[in-house]
């Protein structure tokens, strides 16, 4: 951030004092008695759940990722890099995995990997850069936005941020170059390095002094950087730390992303209290030789397959052997999946929709969603999506990070169901029929409420709100839904005081719920 946007936060948090920086030395901004009101890290935070997520960049191959081995479709248009039936880890009667993820078939086996399947965006974009930002920023195809996702939801973990410092990084990133994940209005809030041995000697001797500094503009400036200074200079030193005391209890794969995740699992065993971590591993842009010739279970694209998921088992592993695994879950994206039709050069072109994986202890394990339609596709010949990719952020900023519905709403600039992603959102019992409706929480409400439903199978559904006397006043949902467990919220700024009526309308019925605004 620059100069101005720090004196205007400080303003903000020092309920309008105007004694700019002028007298305060860097080191008493971390405990400035203006702030004491103000809710720090460890007070908000609370949950100590971390999400490490894994960025496969360059647009994976989400069909040969996981394989619709029962679709003719498929092969028909794959001639020469479909994976043979036989190949095919199978999962269920119509999903599979790609032979080289063996790896993530043992984690499907012990209910610690959940697939999302046909996860995008409405209108896709199918330039690398800009759908990757689509994806960090959470935007609309067509909405620009300069913040990440995760930067807008580590501002609302750390409002005094960064007048005040936390003691530990708001957020990890294994790499060099700063990602829009973790960028914000108040600049960026990700500490980025390679090796946390050298990020230390690259500041090691560095100090934020407090000597005099003459009260110009150009001094302002001075004690400006002087705080960004103290910033690295202060979590260097707890990163090594952290790392000295972490250990790793399994053999990591000897590649780049294993390497990666054996640093963010020393790091999480030694105590750093960072709840966000990003790890990248790049080459998924596979226009060319995806497959080896006449042998598509080989070759570049199962390779980078087979990186991801050993060295995501191997994480797994460690957490668990150090009981650390409960409060971790791993979740990969990509910036989209391929075509459906394979090239002329053995490989696949930019497409749209693809699944996702979410990994861990907290997860419930199994599929969301229902295997991807191969004679319905967009005019690009592509899969359409079917999961928005927000309801996963909304799922994992709910039902794992422990956020509210309205600070989910706020991150992700609208309501977004979430998904049965994670064991904290059980579904609904059917009792009779093929969907629940459940009572509204908290019932009575005042600011906001949810209200869960759940489908055995795949239908339309309406949800509406009516009032006592039976006159519709808004639709919450409407449309096709896959099945699953959804939690729509309601904000009670629209209504007055008393009582409404919910309805739930689907293919096979109709269920009625009512509930009280205050």
């Amino acid at each position: 951030m620059n100069r101005k946007d720090f004196l205007r936060q400080l303003g903000l948090l020092t309920g309008g004092v105007t004694f700019g920086l002028q007298g305060v030395p860097v080191r008493a901004y971390a405990h400035s008695p203006f702030l004491a009101d103000v809710p720090g890290w460890e007070q908000t935070a609370g949950r100590g759940t971390i999400l490490v997520l894994v960025q496969m960049q360059g647009g994976n191959d989400g069909l040969n990722t996981v394989v619709p081995f029962e679709n003719d479709i498929y092969y028909q248009k794959r001639p020469a890099i479909a994976i043979p039936k036989e190949k095919v880890l199978k999962l269920t009667a119509q999903l599979g995995l790609h032979p080289a993820l063996s790896a993530f078939q043992e984690l499907y086996g012990n209910n610690q990997l959940t697939i999302v399947e046909n996860v995008g965006y409405q209108s896709p974009n199918r330039s690398h850069f800009r759908s990757t930002d689509i994806w960090l920023s959470g935007s609309d195809s067509e909405q620009m936005l300069n913040e990440g996702w995760a930067g807008r939801y580590l501002t609302r973990l750390n409002p005094a941020y960064p007048v005040s410092l936390p003691d530990q990084p708001m957020a990890v990133q294994l790499g060099s170059v700063e990602s829009l994940l973790f960028q914000s209005q108040l600049g960026s809030l990700g500490t980025v390095f390679d090796n946390p041995d050298a990020f230390y000697q690259l500041v090691k001797g560095s100090s934020a002094d407090t000597d005099p500094i003459p009260n110009t503009v150009a001094g302002e400036e001075l004690r400006f950087l002087r705080q960004i200074a103290a910033q690295s200079i202060q979590y260097s030193d707890i990163i090594k730390k952290k790392a000295d005391v972490g250990k790793n209890a399994v053999t990591y794969p000897n590649t780049n992303l294993g390497k990666q995740l054996a640093i963010v699992a020393e790091l999480i065993a030694g105590g750093l209290t960072t709840p966000v971590y990003l790890t990248t591993i790049s080459g998924f842009d596979t226009h060319a030789n995806q497959v080896t010739a006449g042998n598509p279970v080989n070759g570049q694209h199962a390779t980078l397959l087979k990186t991801v998921a050993d060295a995501v088992l191997a994480f797994q592993k460690d957490l668990s052997r150090q009981n650390l695994a409960d409060r971790v879950t791993v979740m990969t994206f990509s910036e989209f999946g391929r075509r459906v039709s394979q090239n002329g050069t053995t490989g696949t072109d930019h497409g749209s929709a693809a699944p996702l994986f979410v990994i861990g202890k907290p997860v419930r394990g199994g599929v969301v969603g229902t295997a991807p339609v191969l004679n319905d596709l967009d005019g690009n010949g592509d899969v359409k999506f079917k999961n928005d990719f927000r309801q996963v952020y909304a799922s994992v900023l709910r039902d794992h990070l422990g956020a509210d519905a309205a600070t989910t709403q706020e991150i992700l600039g609208r309501d977004f169901e979430t998904l049965p992603i994670f064991r904290q959102t059980p579904a609904l019992v059917v009792t009779e029929g093929l969907f629940a409706l459940g009572q509204n929480t908290p019932n009575p409400f005042a600011d906001t409420t949810e209200i869960q439903f759940t489908l055995q199978q795949a239908q339309a559904v309406r949800l509406t709100v009516f009032d006592m006397q039976g006159r519709e006043l808004t639709v919450l949902r409407e449309g096709q839904f896959e099945a699953g467990n959804y939690i729509v919220p309601l904000r009670g700024s629209g209504f007055a005081p008393g009582h409404y009526l919910y309805s739930l309308q689907t293919d096979t019925g109709r269920l009625v719920k009512r509930m009280t605004k205050i």
